[in-house]
This record gives C-alpha cells, structure tokens and sequence, in this order.
C-alpha cells in the first residue's frame, strides 16, 4: 500500500507560509547595503503612491556626534565671533535659494557662501592658467556614457573654449554607446571601485586601473557628432608603474616610445601635439594605467567619470597621496558627485545612512583636494506604476533629501537634479519624448541635452550673481564666446 505524504505536504506549505509572514515583518535595513523587504501580498495591496507626499521643508538639524567636512576658506564665524556656529549654518540655510525664476539653482551652503569660488577664480583667469579650467563628474550609470556631460561640455567650451573629451578609461564594456568618441580597445584587465578586492593604494579620481594580459592596445578617435570634440591639443596619460616598461603612443603624425622607470608614485606623460587620435599600447602587467586625458590647452575640460552600480560611498577610501599626485597633474576646480541610483531601494525613504557616507567622500575629497570645489548633485525624477498612474517613486524624495542634508553638513553645494527635471516635465515626459528609457529611470543622449541645459543655466546664474571679487584681467567677461 502506497504511503499517503498529503498531511506532510500541508504541514510543509504551512511552515513555508508562516516563515515568510514572519520575515515581511522585517523592515528594510539601510546600512552600508539596503535589504529588500519581503512582502508575499504586495500584488494585493492597494495602497496609492498619493499617500506618500513630498517632504521639501527643511527641518535639518545638525548632530553633534556627526563628523563635518572640513572648511578650508575663512568662514562667517571668523568675523561674527559673538554668534555660535550652529546659528550661522542655520541662517545660511534659510538663506539659501532653490529657484530663480525657470532655473534651478545651484545651493551654496558653505557658510560663507562662495562655494563656487575656485571654479570662477579659474573662470575669471583661464586666459593665463596655461591650461584649461577643469570640472569632474564622478557618477553612475544615469550619466554612462558621457550621457548630460557631454552636452555641458559643449555648452561650457561655447561659453569659454576648449575641445576634446577628456578623460576616456583604457577600457570600456559598451564602447559603441558612448557617442563623443570612437573607442577600440583589446587585452586589459579592468580593477574599479566596486571589484571585490581592489588595491585602493593604486585607485585615484578615475576610480579605476588597467593592466595589459599580454598586448594591450586602445585606440581613440574624436568625432564630429557635437562641437569641439574632433580633435584636442593635449593627451596626458596617468599610470603607476611597480616596475620597468615600455608605453608606445601614436598620434596622428607621430609616435613615441617611453621607457618607464617603476616607482611607488604616479607618472604622467602628455603630448602637447594637436591631434584627432590617439593609440597606447603596453604589454607589461607591472603598470597600472588610470587613463589618458584628450583636452585643449585652455577654456573647459569636462570629465566624465562615470561607474556602473557605484554609489560613492568607498571614495574616501582612496588614497589621499594619490588624489594630490592627480591633482598635481591634473587640477580639478570643480568635482560634482552624482551618485544615489544604486542606493535606493523603492520601499525605503530614510537614507540617513547615506547622508553621513556622503558626508564622509565630501570630507576626503576636501581634505586631498582643497583647491577644488565640490558639488553634490540629487538624484533625478525616478517613476514607477500606481493605479496605471506613472508617478515618481516615494524614495526619490528620501534620497533627494538624505542627499541635501549631506550637502548642508559637509557644507558644500547642492543641485537639485529632480526638481530640473520636473521643469521641463518630469521623467514622464521624457520618456514620451524619448529622452529616457522606459524604465522611468536613466535618461539617454537625446534626454541628457535639455537636462545639461539646466545645469548650465543654474551655472551661469552662479556666475552672474557671484560675490563682488576683483578680476585679474578687466577685459575678461563670463560672457565671452567661443575662442
């Protein structure tokens, strides 16, 4: 006779039923890592996303047990001794403006509120810098593939010279996505930020280094699909070499071979040679190449250095010997962080964790770095279905603020990604005007054009409503075109 097993198979769903009841009762857990919480009757609920309305008063309060990015400029309590730090942040902070008119602001929240001082000294004398006024966007996939910066870049050397891409990795896995440049590369090994066991000794801003496996090559070449881009007048190529090699680069009418000494630094080499392409190649796994940089010799460079699934929360893990050897080399004015896509989660909208991370890469940078200007940006409009209503998602609003509040802390600047976003519709109307991908999520090339427009506007206010300072040179306007 056959062994009935039907009590046991009851007895086993429900167990199997009861342990997931328990675990959905488990709230996320943002920590270094945000949990997902279990929810076996999340097709049942009808909760609308109405119920969750956007927080956007300002109720920070600093924590005195949390650790502030240092200032490095004379700051408001120099000069008001009889007023307590707290209170001038807080008059700081209520005195900080949003929006102006159409545009988005960039928010200055150092307390003297000059923030931008380092990127328009460098504006005001880029003409005798005897190179060209530098910006970094260190981010994720929403601007992968020079998505947004591009058109910034453009749109700044209109403004104030310059060509070339600037910065490009020895390596790329979709190398025809990006359309700024053509990219051919073979026989690297690519260690970054978010490998499981990377040497942070040999990681600096381009957050990432790569190793020839036998001969390794890259071949870059400007391209005409946006202005200034075909071609650039220098090519400076960063490494770290524990031991002798041999580097070749080939220009458009030259080559050259160098003969690397291994040493416990950085080195660069760069090519003052106005050129439309650019090989290297290296054949020894002793050297560790950061990347070349493909700039003109003045007006604006723009960097994008962009990591697919990063959220910034390692970057003050980075040694601050090699962000000073970089800077040494390659001067930054200005470093904007757009990061928080990676570290959201749609049911959390409390990332207080995240803010103090935040806090933390902002600190390091200044520390290494304290001549250049940090921005934080927020996170852009995100959407997902309510009631077949496309609406953004809750946690948007949770991380744009968690994201604020690190700028208020770190005192530094803040531009509101979201809210530019929403001037010109929101993530709805870009994906009906297929500027972004209909995972209501990453804008594309199309969306990144009208989004750089805002971002360059909020810069140019910043620029015309600066505080009073004297130019080096007179005749130097922030209204030049073009040179």
């Amino acid at each position: 006779m056959n062994k009935n097993y039907l009590t046991q198979v009851v007895w086993l769903v429900v167990l199997t039923i009861g342990l997931l009841v328990v675990l959905s009762l488990i709230p996320p857990i943002d920590t270094f890592f945000t949990t997902k919480q279990i929810d076996i009757f999340s097709d049942l609920r009808t909760k609308s996303i109405n119920d969750m309305v956007e927080d956007d008063s300002f109720d920070y309060t600093p924590d005195s047990t949390t650790s502030t990015a240092p200032l490095l400029a004379t700051t408001l309590s120099d000069t008001t001794p009889s007023l307590p730090d707290s209170v001038i942040r807080q008059e700081v902070i209520k005195s900080v403006k949003r929006k102006e008119g159409d545009i988005t602001l960039i928010e200055d929240y150092t307390t003297t509120q000059d923030g931008l001082q380092n990127f328009i000294s460098a504006i005001d004398n880029r003409h005798h810098l005897q190179r060209p006024v530098r910006v970094a966007f260190l981010g994720d996939s929403f601007i992968e593939a020079d998505i947004f910066t591009q058109n910034i870049r453009m749109l700044l050397q209109d403004l104030f010279g310059g060509c070339g891409v600037g910065y490009m990795a020895m390596h790329s896995d979709f190398p025809g996505f990006r359309r700024s440049i053509t990219q051919v590369d073979k026989g690297w090994h690519t260690t970054n930020v978010i490998t499981q066991d990377p040497e942070y000794n040999s990681l600096s801003l381009p957050l990432q280094y790569h190793q020839a496996e036998g001969e390794a090559y890259t071949r870059l070449k400007g391209v005409s699909k946006l202005r200034y881009i075909d071609s650039w007048d220098v090519s400076t190529i960063g490494f770290i070499a524990q031991d002798s090699a041999i580097i070749t680069l080939k220009t458009d009418s030259s080559s050259y071979t160098y003969n690397i000494e291994g040493k416990n630094e950085a080195q660069f080499i760069s090519i003052d040679e106005h050129t439309g392409s650019i090989e290297i190649r290296c054949n020894d796994n002793h050297v560790a190449l950061w990347g070349c940089w493909l700039d003109g010799n003045r007006g604006v460079a723009v960097d994008n250095i962009s990591m697919r699934g990063y959220s910034g929360t390692t970057l003050q893990m980075i040694s601050t010997t090699r962000l000073q050897e970089l800077y040494d080399a390659i001067p930054y004015d200005l470093i904007v962080l757009q990061y928080g896509l990676n570290r959201m989660t749609p049911s959390i909208t409390d990332y207080t964790p995240y803010t103090q991370q935040l806090v933390d890469a902002v600190a390091h940078l200044r520390k290494a770095l304290p001549h250049t200007d940090i921005l934080i940006m927020g996170i852009g409009d995100r959407c997902q279905t309510d009631n077949d209503e496309i609406k953004t998602m809750p946690a948007i609003y949770g991380m744009r603020k968690a994201q604020r509040n690190a700028a208020i802390e770190a005192q530094c600047l803040f531009w509101d990604c979201y809210e530019a976003m929403k001037q010109i519709g929101g993530m709805p109307t870009f994906v009906e005007n297929k500027w972004a991908s209909k995972d209501y999520t990453h804008i594309n090339h199309q969306g990144g054009a009208p989004l750089a427009e805002e971002f360059v506007k909020a810069i140019n206010h910043a620029l015309n409503n600066r505080p009073q300072v004297v130019a080096t040179q007179p005749n130097d306007t922030i209204a030049d075109i073009h040179e």
